[in-house]
């Protein structure tokens, strides 16, 4: 079954931040990536698109790029969408228990509706990450959600891309604090517009 989402925007930038605190480190880092990049940068806060969870009803295996949980007051069709008509696509995260948040995860799982399909709707386009957890140290800190992110990039067809990982981020104001972090943030961004151009 061929699958697309329309015509894709490639000078844009989607950001998907994950965290389900407001006001904290990951808000912080979707406003300096935004305003460090040119041309149209969309960003979503996944909690607030109340996607349901996976209930594992096998229904996308006979039915490739669809879900049967879609419908009024879920979001994922919306933010796969989002994601696959963009140029580049980042996912903004903290990690908890070394994996992302329960709202991003089940978004991440809903993605499984492609995984069949042929077509990929996110074929061409880019996707990385923003990860940041509260540990100072900790080779395997991010290995999950980074793992996972790969997958799900896989399944939609985007082409995975290295993500900055952040450490000793755990208080909702630790990045306003950490100038040393704001320019790293600020240098993936520029990172990112080298990508945009090439």
């Amino acid at each position: 079954m061929s699958f697309s989402f329309g015509e894709k925007m490639a000078s844009s930038v989607f950001l998907a931040s994950c965290s389900p605190r407001k006001g904290g480190n990951g808000d912080l880092i979707a406003r300096l990536l935004a305003s460090s990049l040119s041309g149209q940068v969309l960003t979503r806060r996944i909690v607030d698109e109340k996607v349901r969870p996976c209930i594992s009803c096998g229904y996308c295996s006979d039915h490739p790029g669809e879900c049967q949980l879609d419908g009024p007051g879920d979001g994922a069709r919306l933010l796969f969408r989002e994601l696959c008509r963009a140029g580049i696509g980042v996912i903004i995260s903290p990690v908890y228990f070394y994996h992302l948040p329960a709202q991003a995860k089940a978004w991440v799982d809903r993605s499984q509706r492609f995984w069949f399909g042929e077509d990929k709707p996110g074929a061409g386009q880019v996707l990385t990450a923003v990860l940041y957890g509260a540990r100072p140290r900790g080779v395997k800190l991010f290995e999950g959600a980074e793992r996972t992110l790969r997958y799900m990039a896989l399944a939609l067809g985007l082409a995975w891309t290295e993500p900055l990982c952040l450490y000793g981020l755990d208080g909702p104001q630790d990045l306003a604090r950490d100038a040393g972090a704001q320019d790293r943030v600020r240098a993936f961004a520029r990172a990112l517009e080298g990508r945009k151009e090439s």
